[in-house]
């Protein structure tokens, strides 16, 4: 697990390289976000995230320190957001997103089924966490709501509890343009960071 961290720290690194020299006003702009002379600023599931302009290290609410998988989630949104992107017309399920299709494994495996397991008989508590973290309530299932990951980046949480006779299942909508802010292997990381915040945020 180390070796894997260290490796994400140098891809990360590349990142901080290029962050450094790219238009950073104009980016954050497109996507939402803040920025002063120092720092640009932008929402991540509702934590305010600060990015150094000079070294593109980020930095979570209180100075909290974030996990590389989260930064390299920022990075990707910087990076590979499109100028022409917009926030999409209808929410669609993971295998619509032509783009991310091939990751649709690691989204059930790392999204869907961690969803379904802690919230089983507990749909109440699910509803509790999303507007614990900003989330909108919806109308879908037994609870829905969607959370932003990002300012133009939302995603709908969609939660069916079990009974006698049939398992807890679970979807999670992305808006139909979602591969134009950021790139397709982010799509599930994104799914799965907001089943973690949900799962945790009432600890």
């Amino acid at each position: 697990m180390e070796k894997k961290e260290s490796n994400y720290e140098k891809v990360y690194a590349q990142f901080q390289d290029w962050f450094v020299k790219c238009p950073q006003e104009d980016i954050i702009k497109k996507i939402g976000g803040e920025f002063d002379e120092k720092n640009l600023s932008l929402s991540f599931f509702g934590e305010r995230c600060r990015i150094s302009r000079g070294t593109g290290e980020i930095t979570g609410e209180g100075e909290r320190e974030i996990p590389v998988t989260e930064r390299l989630t920022i990075m990707h949104h910087l990076r590979y957001c499109k100028s022409f992107a917009e926030e999409g017309s209808k929410m669609v399920p993971f295998r619509e997103i032509r783009e991310a299709a091939v990751f649709e494994k690691a989204y059930e495996r790392s999204a869907l089924e961690p969803l379904k397991k802690h919230f089983a008989g507990r749909s109440q508590e699910l509803l509790k966490a999303g507007l614990e973290l900003g989330g909108i309530r919806e109308k879908y299932g037994d609870v829905s709501l969607t959370l932003h990951a990002f300012p133009k980046i939302r995603l709908t949480y969609i939660f069916w509890d079990g009974d006698e006779e049939f398992p807890p299942s679970a979807n999670i909508l992305f808006q139909d343009t979602i591969a134009q802010w950021t790139h397709p292997e982010s799509v599930p990381t994104l799914a799965q960071i907001g089943t973690e915040r949900l799962i945790h945020v009432l600890v």
